[in-house]
């Protein structure tokens, strides 16, 4: 079944990459875990949200290589030490190894957490300085995190298919959050997800010492497994796609004169299957799924409404700067600013606010990690930010095309703050439908992201044991193209999309603008709870 992710939008060209230029940099003192000492460097975050550091700023003028750095993939970002030592307690279990660091890390400080790569502790000197690192390394996670979603294409969806289908056929359903990075890192979260438990019972207790000592050396050589594991995935995979597309036509010329043939089969396959998996699964939906869909609804549309509505908020600004422009400035330099005005999707700072409104889903949804075994806040989170950002990228876009062919029209200058005023409002009215439209689209397909596992589980015992029966209906030629268990899926996935479409449909209609009264002034919170 195709559960797309909808952050990409056709109204404009897929999202573009961020400028060439370095997005951050600045001296942070870090934590070195092998001298037990913060050590100051030069930080700089690039344009392909790689982190770097030098010696000092002078050595990265001069061009000098770096002391290290990081893809930042996977990363998690913490701004407390409590939450860094608890992130810490719950990744090496059973080992208290207390407080990781020899001196405090002081009022501002920051976290960048792996299970399975170096941790970067960092001690900011002020709290408007750790706000600006914050959103540009935030900004760097989402966009690592996201990249294969952000693809939109039907090769990324099949790997990420498959994966899901992997752990499905071992009993492990939701794995929305091992689903971020690149294809060889989502393999090796997989290949890592087998792996630790095993090395836990069969290495762990080998190290001797201190606690303390014990911790050190664990999460070292889980660094040191998840590099060898990485490279080996990523070799295999490269060499993977040199042989991919010849697959891919040896498979569509078997497809190709059989199609029809593929298709009635399919369908006949599928009837079969519905008799004996529909009422079961509408039962365990009725019971399990639809009591809490309203909730689960109303707590998916809040944070995204008030996004979105700072996103509205602050293209407005921009836009207004931009008429104020054509009423005291020359024409060139409206020009040079109307070309800056796309940058600002890709300023950390500038888009903060309307980010931050996304975080809330890690405490509002916490109730569904409890009751449904949701395991995909941050895919969530990350999801909702990259549909904030296109939607900035749409109307900047938008807003720049018709502006430029208004420079051109104006027969006096006189006129051009009154012309950029009606492009403005035009551009915010098709923002306003736009978003409408999207913030719905997201709330539908998150809410089978969600409860989708939670039918699966719980129909396996019952349903999905019984498929090696059909095996026998699929021919011989057909084995490797028609996949029982993706049709099994397809027909649990019907049922949850009606009862997700029939809880929309009980739902009161909603103002089409301002979205903000109704999604951040509700006059109660609706909880999903694990009482719910």
């Amino acid at each position: 079944p195709s559960l797309r992710f909808c952050g990409s939008s056709s109204v404009c060209p897929q999202l573009r990459g961020p400028p060439d230029a370095a997005l951050h940099e600045g001296v942070l003192a870090h934590y070195d875990s092998d001298s037990r000492s913060w050590q100051e460097n030069y930080f700089v975050l690039l344009g392909d949200f790689t982190l770097r550091w030098f010696d000092n700023e002078e050595a990265l003028r001069k061009g000098c290589e770096p002391r290290g750095s990081a893809a930042l993939s996977g990363y998690l970002l913490l701004s407390a030490a409590g939450e860094y030592a608890k992130w810490l307690g719950d990744l090496c279990q059973g080992l208290a190894g207390g407080s990781p660091f020899a001196d405090a890390p002081g009022e501002f400080p920051l976290f960048l957490c792996h299970p399975f790569r170096r941790h970067f502790c960092f001690r900011v000197g002020s709290a408007g300085a750790r706000r600006a690192w914050r959103a540009a390394l935030g900004d760097a996670l989402r966009c690592r995190g996201t990249e294969l979603r952000r693809r939109d294409s039907l090769e990324a969806e099949a790997f990420l298919a498959a994966v899901r289908f992997y752990r499905q056929e071992r009993g492990r359903y939701g794995a929305e959050d091992l689903l971020l990075g690149s294809e060889p890192e989502i393999l090796g979260n997989v290949l890592m997800e087998d792996l630790v438990p095993v090395l836990r019972s069969q290495v762990l207790p080998s190290f001797g010492g201190s606690e303390r000592s014990r911790q050190r050396r664990w999460l070292q050589f889980l660094q040191e497994v998840y590099t060898l594991v990485l490279d080996e995935i990523s070799s295999e995979f490269e060499g993977f796609q040199e042989e991919k597309e010849k697959l891919r036509i040896e498979l569509e010329k078997k497809i190709r004169p059989d199609v029809d043939q593929m298709l009635t089969l399919k369908e006949q396959i599928a009837s079969e299957l519905q008799a004996v998996v529909r009422s079961p699964a509408e039962s365990c939906c009725a019971r399990g799924v639809e009591p809490d869909l309203a909730c689960a609804l109303e707590e998916l549309l809040r944070p995204l409404g008030a996004g979105v509505e700072a996103v509205r908020s602050l293209f407005a600004r921009r836009a207004e700067e931009m008429v104020a422009l054509a009423r005291s400035s020359p024409v060139a330099v409206l020009q040079k600013e109307l070309l800056a005005l796309g940058t600002t999707l890709w300023q950390p700072d500038a888009m903060r606010l309307c980010y931050e409104e996304a975080d809330l889903y890690r405490e509002s949804l916490r109730g569904l990690e409890e009751r449904f075994g949701f395991h995909g806040v941050t895919s969530l989170v990350l999801g909702a930010q990259d549909l904030m950002q296109q939607l900035m990228q749409n109307c900047t876009h938008t807003f720049q095309q018709l502006s430029q062919q208004h420079l051109g029209r104006a027969a006096a200058r006189r006129q051009l703050p009154q012309m950029l005023g009606k492009v403005k409002e035009r551009v915010l009215k098709k923002f306003d439908y736009d978003s409408s439209s999207a913030r719905e689209r997201f709330a539908q397909e998150w809410l089978l992201r969600i409860f989708l596992p939670f039918l699966l589980k719980h129909l396996e015992a019952g349903c999905k044991l019984e498929l090696p029966r059909y095996e026998s209906f699929v021919f011989a030629d057909f084995s490797g193209i028609i996949n029982l268990e993706n049709i099994y899926e397809e027909t649990v996935l019907a049922v949850l999309q009606q009862a997700v479409g029939k809880g929309e449909g009980a739902t009161s209609p909603r103002p089409e603008h301002p979205p903000s009264k109704y999604f951040q002034s509700p006059s109660r919170r609706c909880r999903v709870s694990a009482d719910s």
